[in-house]
């Protein structure tokens, strides 16, 4: 074998080339073994089928860990919590921050420096080093918090002085299972119990995040299990069932009840691969918590994080039937006209979003109930008050909170439970049609409410998630006609090697705004939607609208600007928009709509809607990639663009105009845009006379047709209802809104056809839990009871 080997040396005794040192990320021997940390996830785009293709290499499974750390770039960047009515996240801020304090040389290791400078105003030393200790306890940076904690720089920091956003360095480092930092700071005296903005405490991070090293060393300095966030919950319910913290409490004789117990394994009788499973799907719906908390600025106590289940009594006290064709005693709530503001008040006014069973429908329980008892027992006059009042109070508590998802959603799923208990009770009905009217109205204002905002929040990463995020390598060499300044060359982009450009995305790169970012809040508020049980009716239309939004956004900033209307810069936009189509596919949702008897659902799904909605700027995207190739094939160019039926001609001339070529690219021929431009002009005809009332076929050919100019087809009238009569979309339109049908709400929320779901069925069953009972009874300071003197006649 050796002898087959060339000899490639230089005969005159130079010395033979060094072979390239490979990346310092990349292993230099068989025993050189490391973990890596990115995802092996490769994008690639497919032209012939217009849409990306993503290979994923296999690995092998590992819990999820939800890390909330500064210097984490593998979330998104977008994935933040501002604070209130800020429009831009902290976690944007506090990024910028950081690298600008990174990127700072004369500040590095510093401290001292900044402390001892005489011509510097002490506010502004007080800034900078109050930013350094928030950054060093978020980023568990020891080394410089304990400069900062020594020496004359303590004098110009506040161990307890929250940033911007009303967090303290404690929270920041319990949150994060700094336990370095952690015990530094208590040590240093910072007040173990102080609050965020949302009155969660450190210890409330800690245990939330599973950080048992920090919720033993909080607990060991006097941190107290008893404080209340702004939601009324302890640290100690937010204890996972049969974790690790959970043993230390116990073991320490912590009383936590019946947070972090659960009955034994082997008596339940489930199986170990359904128990793995149901242990992978709550991580799942905790990181989907965690990212919807950030995405839609909300607290995560109202999406469910502390979320305990119902004991098995309670779900025994509801097995007995409700009677809808009349009133019995115990299927109403007796109330007293005095007292109706301040029940009101908790149920509406003060209500926080509840997500238990027994709890998320109990506004409209107790709304239906007393309703109830004001027409059976009591009078019209009641009964109006009852909901004069009680509607006030609603839109008042809308027009409060319009830009918080959590409180839209619970709220547009009570209005529709209660107009559904109203329509299924046979006296109720009658006397509340005006009621009903108002109610309808009510949750199409949410509807409309939660659509808008999560249109502002995706409109703020639009652009450079689904426009200007490029995925395909190469095209940065790419010159255009007229587009370079005769007395400066262009520079040239600088060529990737290949090391970098063929190897996974790293954790950095990965966190650049992509459009991951955009279907990340969609995940998020279909999965609010999903947590407070919204009909399947009202979120396929909400789906469908955010759809219908992102394709109308994306066709209008494409034909607006120059910068798209490019052959490769289609194909880039070409590729974001199929990770929203991948998204629809996904999550599909048919609507639980039922016609005329049918058994089964109709209506307008999830990936129906998106094929629908995004089909406009996805011709837009081929016509661009295409154009310049038909030359003067004229049959090309007629089978084009009957394949385009959502452009009109008026856009298809729109984009040839202002196309950019690519140098040596040559445009579409003199002769194909006369053909273009007798189709708009039939166009524009047609739709004259259809708007006259003539048929559309009631029209001359041209006189002055040349005789080597091809004949301009007639459009089909299909094609012509699909084409826009405008140059561009209407991103602020309304597609019409239909609430869930009588018939609709009787099987999603009943047991279904034949009776089988009945578990389904008894969460629906208007009752008021016990603990609200308690807050609403009236007659506990009087002598005596609001049902002492009430008295009922049975039907």
């Amino acid at each position: 074998m050796a002898s087959g080997i060339e000899d490639h040396s230089d005969p005159e005794g130079s010395p033979e080339p060094q072979p390239h040192e490979l990346p310092d990320d990349l292993p230099k021997s068989l025993d050189d073994r490391r973990t890596t940390k990115y995802n092996q996830e490769v994008e690639v785009y497919d032209a012939w089928q217009g849409q990306a293709q993503v290979l994923t290499t296999s690995s092998t499974a590992k819990p999820l860990n939800f890390n909330l750390s500064l210097d984490d770039y593998g979330q998104d960047a977008d994935l933040s919590i501002p604070s209130k009515g800020d429009t831009h996240g902290r976690f944007d801020k506090m990024l910028a921050a950081q690298a600008a304090h990174k990127s700072n040389s004369s500040a590095e290791g510093d401290e001292d420096q900044v402390a001892s400078d005489t011509k510097m105003p002490a506010s502004d030393k007080k800034e900078i080093l109050q930013r350094s200790l928030n950054l060093s306890a978020s980023n568990g940076d020891t080394d410089r918090l304990q400069r900062l904690l020594s020496g004359a720089v303590k004098d110009f920091v506040d161990l307890n002085a929250p940033d911007t956003d009303g967090t303290a360095p404690l929270i920041y480092a319990s949150c994060f299972g700094h336990a370095d930092v952690v015990s530094a700071l208590l040590n240093a005296g910072a007040d173990v119990d102080k609050k965020d903005h949302h009155s969660w405490t450190s210890l409330m991070w800690a245990t939330a995040n599973r950080h048992q090293d920090v919720v033993k060393l909080l607990l060991e300095h006097g941190a107290s299990p008893e404080a209340k966030s702004s939601g009324g919950r302890t640290a100690f319910e937010f204890v996972d069932p049969n974790s690790d913290i959970s043993d230390y409490l116990h073991e320490n004789g912590y009383k936590i009840g019946n947070a972090g117990m659960t009955d034994d394994f082997y008596d339940s009788g489930v199986s170990q691969d359904r128990f793995e499973e149901e242990m992978a799907e709550n991580e799942m719906k905790r990181r989907m918590m965690m990212e919807s908390a950030i995405n839609l600025e909300v607290d995560l106590g109202n999406l469910g994080l502390d979320e305990q289940p119902e004991s098995p009594e309670e779900e025994a006290e509801e097995g007995h039937d409700f009677v809808w064709d009349r009133c019995l005693n115990d299927q109403m709530f007796v109330f007293q006209e005095s007292e109706l503001g301040r029940i009101l008040d908790i149920i509406i006014t003060n209500m926080t979003p509840q997500r238990t069973p027994s709890q998320k429908p109990v506004p409209a329980n107790i709304m239906f109930l007393s309703a109830r008892y004001a027409h059976y027992h009591g009078n019209q006059e009641l009964l109006e008050t009852l909901f004069d009042t009680a509607l006030e109070k609603l839109n008042d508590v809308i027009d409060r909170h319009q830009w918080d998802m959590t409180m839209l959603a619970f709220w547009i799923s009570n209005t529709t439970l209660l107009l559904h208990y109203l329509k299924k009770d046979a006296g109720v009905v009658e006397v509340t049609t005006e009621y009903q009217v108002q109610i309808s109205e009510i949750i199409n204002e949410i509807f409309v409410l939660i659509i808008r905002d999560a249109e502002r929040r995706m409109d703020k990463v639009f652009d450079a998630a689904l426009l200007d995020h490029e995925t395909i390598p190469g095209f940065e060499d790419i010159h255009f006609q007229h587009e370079w300044n005769i007395f400066r060359s262009k520079s040239k982009a600088k060529p990737e090697p290949p090391e970098k450009r063929f190897r996974p995305p790293s954790p950095k790169r990965r966190a650049k705004v992509s459009p991951r970012n955009i279907t990340s809040l969609l995940s998020s508020t279909l999965f609010v939607l999903d947590l407070y049980d919204i009909h399947s009716v009202i979120t396929t239309q909400i789906i469908g609208q955010l759809l219908y939004w992102l394709g109308a956004e994306m066709f209008n900033r494409v034909m607006s600007n120059r910068k798209y209307l490019a052959r490769t810069k289609a194909m880039q936009v070409r590729m974001n928009v199929s990770t929203i189509e991948e998204w629809a596919r996904n999550n599909n949702r048919q609507p639980e709509h039922y016609e005329q008897g049918s058994m089964n659902a109709s209506g307008e799904a999830t990936m129906d809607a998106a094929r629908v909605h995004l089909a406009p700027v996805i011709q837009l995207l081929q016509w661009l990639q295409i154009l310049t190739s038909l030359g003067d094939n004229h049959e090309s160019l007629e089978g084009t663009v009957k394949q385009l039926p959502r452009l009109s001609p008026q856009q298809l001339i729109h984009a040839v105009k202002y196309y950019r070529p690519e140098v040596g690219e040559k445009t579409l021929p003199k002769s194909e845009m006369k053909y273009l431009n007798g189709l708009h002009k039939d166009f524009e005809t047609r739709k004259a006379k259809r708007r006259s009332g003539l048929p559309p076929d009631a029209q001359q050919k041209p006189n002055n047709q040349s005789v080597d100019q091809p004949e301009t087809p007639t459009s089909t009238q299909e094609e012509e209802d699909e084409a826009p009569d405008d140059l561009l979309l209407d991103p602020a339109l309304m597609l019409p809104f239909s609430l869930p049908t009588l018939n609709d709400m009787i099987i999603s929320y009943g047991a279904g056809f034949g009776g089988v779901n009945r578990e389904r069925a008894r969460k629906y069953i208007p009752t008021v839990p016990p603990e609200f009972l308690a807050k609403l009874d009236v007659g506990g300071s009087k002598s005596g009871s609001v049902y002492d003197n009430a008295s009922f006649n049975e039907e």
